[in-house]
């Protein structure tokens, strides 16, 4: 009863002296500011994302509805076949190249919080009837500075910004008292010190937890996020579970150097410090590590072994023709119909399935390698708190790349029956029909299982958790034996 009522006389006194505190307003100014043109910018990339989606969109149904029109007057008499190359009734040209159609990965209700992932995968695929190298090693063209420095979004407020503010709020959680000599006359009072010590946490991490939650939330809706749906409302639910764990995990670092029993001037220098090694040289040191373990050739040195590939296949175009006609005899007298160059357009059908093998092999060697890196990264990121943060907060927004390469493994699927429904026509010299327009393969994405989706983030809410309750441990133990004089 007592330690109720002593936590709340020291939760009003710290409300008295944030009033009259202006160090107190001007960081809640800057975290207001930070976060809202956090939000304004981070949806901004996401109309940017939504347009470049509906321009996608709207240039394939225009290409579609050109290739049925010249169809539909080729068929009536109106307009003249055209070479292989340009007729809308050539299987391998329309599935290669006039038809190729667009995967599209839809943004999550939250995709404004974090850019993630989302600066280097575009939010669309562009499939064809080729192989897979032509359209999955195609990227969007982006500002060099930008991908450097990354987007200011509010995942960079969070992770980078907000500590720094924290870390201003809670150095001198009890220092200053015992620098001036009240921390002794306030323990005088039945106040054990842990209690005084949760009364100013609960005031200031509850001043910015509750400033944090009502910023994002007022700024999703303002930008016109739906928060009505259960999706968004679990994705919400875990942000807000990722940020109090966070602002506790660093609000817990300080109070473990404020017992260190240290001046309000060395706890600043060590907690700023510790924010650079967290944030900073841990990162660093994990990339250096995961690059040395497992270092990935250059796209460039993947693209020329590609290009190797496609061209060896062309040097044995003639092995590979005749040993197909020698297997297919039946298909070497088939008369020639809507084409001027069948033979042409089966060499190249045969040549690209040739090279397909040897180009999925090299690309698979390089994904593996890739997947062994994201394997380490994934252990070694609970070094830091960080980095556990980012990724945390990239998957409640659906921008991590996890989610890419659940597009990129749905996009295989979809290649492979792309190519089944144009090929084996292209190979029989078959000309496509308006009806076969009408039945060209489609893609839609099929969002991630959640139990998949909830297990990382509850492997990312874990990896703050272990930390502060080691924190605490610490500081209990030192809180004992705290020297309350200077």
């Amino acid at each position: 009863m007592h330690t109720q009522l002593y936590l709340k006389e020291i939760f009003n006194f710290e409300y008295r002296l944030f009033r009259a505190d202006r160090l107190g307003l001007i960081i809640a100014l800057i975290l207001f500011v930070a976060a809202s043109y956090a939000i304004i910018n981070g949806q901004s990339w996401v109309n940017k994302q939504q347009q470049a989606i509906q321009a996608a969109h709207t240039e394939e149904q225009a290409r579609l509805q050109k290739l049925k029109d010249n169809l539909g007057k080729i068929n009536a008499g109106s307009l003249k076949s055209a070479r292989a190359s340009e007729n809308p009734a050539n299987a391998y040209w329309v599935g290669n190249r006039h038809a190729a159609t667009y995967a599209i990965l839809p943004p999550t209700a939250f995709a404004a919080t974090a850019v993630g992932q989302s600066d280097l995968n575009p939010p669309y695929i562009k499939v064809s009837a080729d192989n897979k190298e032509s359209f999955a090693l195609n990227e969007e063209i982006e500002n060099p500075s930008n991908l450097l420095i990354g987007h200011f979004d509010l995942a960079f407020v969070v992770v980078f910004l907000l500590p720094l503010l924290l870390i201003a709020l809670s150095y001198n959680l009890l220092s200053a008292e015992r620098e001036q000599g009240t921390l002794a006359i306030t323990l005088t009072n039945p106040v054990p010190l842990w209690v005084l010590i949760a009364g100013k946490l609960s005031f200031r991490a509850g001043l910015v937890f509750l400033l944090m939650v009502s910023i994002t939330v007022a700024g999703l809706i303002v930008t016109g996020t739906d928060l009505s749906t259960m999706d968004s409302l679990i994705q919400l639910g875990w942000w807000i579970a990722l940020l109090f764990a966070y602002i506790l995990f660093w609000f817990a670092l300080a109070i473990a150097v404020n017992v260190l029993a240290k001046s309000s001037a060395q706890n600043a220098l060590i907690l700023t410090e510790l924010w650079i090694v967290i944030l900073l040289v841990l990162p660093t040191l994990i990339n250096i590590v995961v690059n040395v373990a497992y270092p990935v050739s250059s796209r460039v040195a993947m693209v020329g072994l590609i290009r190797a590939a496609q061209t060896d296949a062309t040097k044995e175009s003639d092995a590979i023709v005749a040993r197909f006609e020698q297997e297919h005899p039946e298909m070497t007298v088939k008369p020639v119909s809507n084409d001027d160059d069948t033979a042409a357009t089966r060499r190249r059908v045969l040549v690209q399935q040739a090279a397909a093998d040897r180009i999925t092999q090299i690309m698979a060697g390089y994904d593996h390698q890739l997947a062994r890196q994201q394997r380490i990264v994934d252990s070694l990121r609970f070094l830091s708190p960080a980095i556990v943060m980012q990724e945390a907060l990239n998957a409640v927004a659906g921008t991590d790349n996890s989610r890419y390469q659940h597009l990129s493994r749905q996009v295989d699927v979809f290649h492979r029956n792309w190519q089944g429904f144009f090929l084996p026509k292209a190979l029989e010299n078959t000309p496509l029909t308006l009806a076969d327009y009408e039945h060209f393969p489609h893609f839609s994405y099929v969002e991630q299982a959640i139990s998949e989706t909830t297990l990382r983030l509850f492997g990312g809410l874990l990896g703050l958790v272990v930390p502060i309750g080691l924190l605490y441990l610490f500081s209990v133990r030192r809180i004992l034996n705290y020297p309350v004089t200077a």
